[in-house]
C-alpha cells in the first residue's frame, strides 16, 4: 500500500506542476504570477515547474527505493514554501485584489505555499521511509 501510495505521490506532483501551473498561467498567458513575483514566476520560473513536475514523474518508478531524489525534492519545495511565506507576509493584504482581476492567479498566490508545504512533508516522509528501508 505504502509503496502504490509512494508512486501515486510522486505523479500528483508533477502534475500538480505541470497542469497546475498551465491552467494558473492560462497556458502561459497570463502575466499575473510573474507581476506579484518577477524572480519565481518569470517564464523560464514557470517552464522550470513544469521541469520539476517532468523529474516527479520521472522518478516516480523509484518512488520506493530512492534517498536523494526525494530529499531533493523535499528541499525544493520547502524552497518555494518559504518564498511563499515571505512572499505573503509581505503581500497577503494583495491577494483579495488580485483575486478580482485574476481569480485563479489571485488564488494561486495566496495557497501555493501551502500545496508546496504539504508535499515537502510527502518527499520529506519518502526520503526517511526509503532510507531506512535501505539500513533496515
Amino acid at each position: 500500500m505504502t509503496d502504490k501510495i509512494f508512486r501515486l505521490g510522486f505523479i500528483v506532483a508533477g502534475l500538480a506542476n505541470i497542469v497546475g501551473i498551465l491552467l494558473i498561467t492560462k497556458g502561459m498567458t497570463s502575466s499575473t504570477l510573474y507581476e506579484q513575483d518577477p524572480d519565481v514566476f518569470s517564464k523560464f520560473g514557470i517552464l522550470m515547474i513544469m521541469l520539476w513536475g517532468l523529474a516527479y514523474i520521472g522518478t516516480s518508478r523509484y518512488a520506493t527505493t530512492a534517498v536523494l531524489l526525494p530529499a531533493a525534492f523535499a528541499i525544493e519545495k520547502l524552497a518555494y514554501t518559504i518564498n511563499w511565506a515571505v512572499w505573503m507576509g509581505d503581500n497577503s493584504e494583495k491577494v483579495a485584489a488580485i483575486q478580482q482581476q485574476d481569480f485563479l492567479g489571485g488564488f494561486f498566490m495566496g495557497g501555493y505555499g501551502i500545496n508546496d508545504g504539504l508535499f515537502f512533508v510527502f518527499f520529506a516522509i519518502v526520503a526517511i521511509v526509503n532510507l531506512r528501508r535501505r539500513n533496515a
